[in-house]
């Protein structure tokens, strides 16, 4: 009857598991907590000061391997709102722009957008005489002693 009310070691140092133990659901989640963890990382580099200590403190939490799986997913809701389909978004939208890339890969470029550059000594008029001179006054005699 002492044990009765006291929970035992085992129970209590045991990582807690996922509700979900489908290796599909666990793979998913994984992807989820990477997303954000990734999305806090980028928030922390751009965040003043002052405003880091709440984003660290649930870096922390979500990368904590002992957090419980439903602490994670609350934290992940509590910060980012609808996660998932901010996920779905940003991957349509790399999606979009890699097949804009993939789809301007063959096509010429058009005469409109090429650009060609003057030269500077076109611009400006110059003559084949172009020696250089310091314009003083060199007396005649100074010049038959050369």
């Amino acid at each position: 009857m002492a044990s009765r009310g006291k929970k035992t070691k085992d129970s209590a140092s045991a990582p807690p598991l996922p509700i979900a133990t489908d290796p599909e659901m666990a793979e998913r989640f994984e992807r989820e907590l990477a997303w954000c963890v990734g999305q806090l990382e980028c928030m922390l580099r751009s965040t003043s000061t002052k405003d880091k200590d709440p984003l660290r403190s649930a870096s922390q939490v979500l990368s904590n391997p002992k957090t419980s799986f439903v602490r994670k997913r609350q934290m992940m809701q509590q910060l980012f709102g609808d996660y998932r389909q901010k996920m779905h978004d940003e991957d349509v939208a790399r999606q979009k722009r890699h097949n804009q890339i993939r789809a301007n890969e063959n096509s010429e470029i058009p005469l409109a957008s090429r650009f060609v550059r003057r030269t500077h000594a076109a611009s400006e008029s110059t003559t084949k005489d172009n020696t250089f001179s310091f314009n003083f006054d060199i007396p005649s005699a100074d010049l038959d002693k050369n």
